[in-house]
């Protein structure tokens, strides 16, 4: 059974290929979703798709189709799904990272926060770059490295760039905090400290 998903301003939610709840109840509906198979917003590839950006991007295990023969560009959605009450409504939400790679070595990420309301996945809000303190302290546009929970906060950890860091290579990385109310919100200052070579 195919579930449907809601991107916010759609009039017409694209249906994704096999993304079926395992569980009706309200509160465990976002953890029976298979977000390696529901259609992702097409911002997620706003930087590597050349010309006029798909609105939605089907997605089949995990990634998509090639959307750009010029730039080699493609969806990759993580299985590593995090679930977490962000909001405090007692019900849980789906913390997706994915990734549209193009080019030689070009990455953007997106961190999505889903909610589920039976079979229907419905986009809360979309991290699609580091917050200015994060990106104006690196050479290089930052990278997500890592995606975590910590109770009802989201932690995304971010490459930093020194003058002197190669593009392989960040010397730091920041972790910024966001709480969910109403949308994404970044709480305090980043947590920036070395990386090991």
């Amino acid at each position: 059974m195919a579930a449907v998903v809601a991107l916010a301003g759609s009039a017409d939610p694209p249906r994704p290929a096999a993304a079926s709840p395992a569980d009706d109840g309200a509160a465990e509906a976002v953890r029976g979703l298979d977000f390696t198979s529901v259609a992702q917003p097409g911002v997620a590839c706003d930087d590597a798709v050349e010309g006029a950006t798909p609105r939605v991007i089907g997605v089949a295990g995990g990634s998509s189709a090639l959307l750009d023969e010029a730039t080699f560009a493609q969806l990759t959605v993580d299985p590593d799904v995090l679930y977490a009450d962000l909001d405090g409504d007692g019900r849980e939400e789906a913390v997706v990272h994915t990734t549209c790679d193009y080019g030689a070595n070009g990455a953007e990420d997106t961190v999505q926060v889903w909610g589920a309301n039976g079979r229907l996945a419905t986009l809360i809000d979309t991290v699609s770059a580091a917050p200015d303190a994060v990106a104006d302290d690196s050479r290089f546009a930052p990278k997500v490295l890592d995606v975590a929970v910590d109770g009802a906060s989201l932690e995304i950890t971010y490459s930093v760039y020194g003058d002197d860091d190669p593009n392989c290579c960040p010397g730091e990385q920041a972790v910024v905090t966001y709480e969910l109310d109403g949308g994404l919100d970044v709480v305090g200052r980043p947590h920036v400290s070395s990386l090991e070579p």
